[in-house]
């Protein structure tokens, strides 16, 4: 890994730890309620793969830039791990969306239920193993997906044979 995104990274990681000044949605909930929602969702590690969007939206960004400005590699790397550096403060009203949709979704009781159980020992292990889990789903589902929508239009056009032209 290049220094320049070791730099990136850790620079992103600082900026996203900064505490939350955006107030909307705090009349809907209350601070224990949210604060229960905050550690449900970081005992199940469900939003840690959002670290990775800002990181591959800079990446792209800063790929594009480079191929129609080659000579230019360094200035454009520069400029694009500082806006990213500034963009990854928004990260933390994503955070507080998701918490509400969490606290809108749960009792402050249920929340530390999923709490508990994400940081029982299965909890953990499932946390950890979920992310390979889902991967190693997505191809079975694409796979199920194409064969079903085969299946479907292999039966629909026996099906509409049966009316009669024009089909």
């Amino acid at each position: 890994m290049s220094r320049s995104r070791l730099t990136l990274i850790a620079a992103l990681g600082l900026a996203m730890t900064l505490p939350c000044l955006s107030a909307a949605g705090a009349a809907e909930f209350s601070k224990e309620q949210l604060a229960a929602a905050r550690a449900a969702i970081d005992a199940s590690h469900v939003n840690d793969g959002f670290d990775n969007v800002l990181l591959g939206v800079t990446e792209r960004a800063k790929a594009t830039f480079i191929r129609s400005y080659p000579s230019y590699s360094r200035q454009i790397e520069d400029a694009t791990n500082k806006v990213a550096v500034e963009l990854a403060g928004e990260r933390v009203e994503l955070d507080h969306q998701i918490q509400q949709i969490w606290a809108a979704k749960f009792t402050i009781p249920e929340l530390q239920e999923i709490t508990k159980f994400y940081t029982s020992p299965v909890g953990v292990k499932l946390a950890k193993e979920t992310p390979g889990m889902v991967a190693q789903a997505v191809p079975a589902l694409q796979a199920y997906e194409q064969k079903l929508s085969q299946d479907m239009v292999t039966k629909l056009r026996e099906e509409l044979k049966k009316l009669g032209p024009p089909f």
